[in-house]
């Protein structure tokens, strides 16, 4: 399903971004965000630490996160765009279904290189209650996944991490017997 203008329907963030809503759920966004050229508030989207801090407001504000951070160096994805990609695929999974997205935690996502940031899961679990496993060959990227799936209630039982130890490997010791 093609939608031609911008960012999925479904998407949360086809608007500017309310940077005093945003501000008031991330107090640590405020010395980011300042006034452009043509008098609209925005951050410096060049500048690494403004954008993970919108990601942090962001998630805390549109789906439920209290706690999420990166290791320095590891990717910061921009929040819109993967949200994008989650409704994409519901749209994808719901043509397989007689029209209609499946939702729940019968449905089982495999994530494979999700990462530090642990974004598809967190996107994927509150707008449609889907359960992943998310696998990754990076050690660091793991422990830090684990760490915002075990800092946040919300994905308690949603989200299992799983280091991927053959990097020629996608499936094997990643998905186990029965899955």
């Amino acid at each position: 399903m093609k939608h031609p203008q911008g960012l999925h329907p479904r998407n949360r963030h086809h608007e500017r971004y309310d940077f005093k809503t945003l501000i008031a759920a991330c107090p640590e966004l405020a010395p980011f965000v300042s006034m452009n050229t043509y008098g609209v508030e925005t951050i410096d989207f060049a500048g690494p630490d403004a954008v993970k801090t919108l990601n942090k407001a962001l998630l805390r504000t549109f789906y439920g996160i209290t706690f999420w951070d990166l290791p320095a160096g590891y990717l910061c994805p921009p929040v819109p765009g993967r949200a994008d990609y989650i409704h994409y695929m519901a749209d994808l999974l719901g043509e397989r279904n007689g029209g209609v997205i499946p939702r729940g935690k019968s449905v089982k996502v495999l994530d494979i290189g999700m990462g530090a940031n642990c974004i598809y899961p967190i996107i994927g679990h509150h707008e449609y209650g889907w359960r992943f496993v998310g696998s990754d060959v990076d050690a660091v990227a793991i422990r830090a996944a684990k760490q915002i799936v075990a800092a946040n209630s919300t994905l308690a039982g949603a989200v299992e991490c799983r280091l991927q130890p053959e990097s020629s490997a996608i499936f094997k010791g990643v998905v186990q017997p029965g899955e």
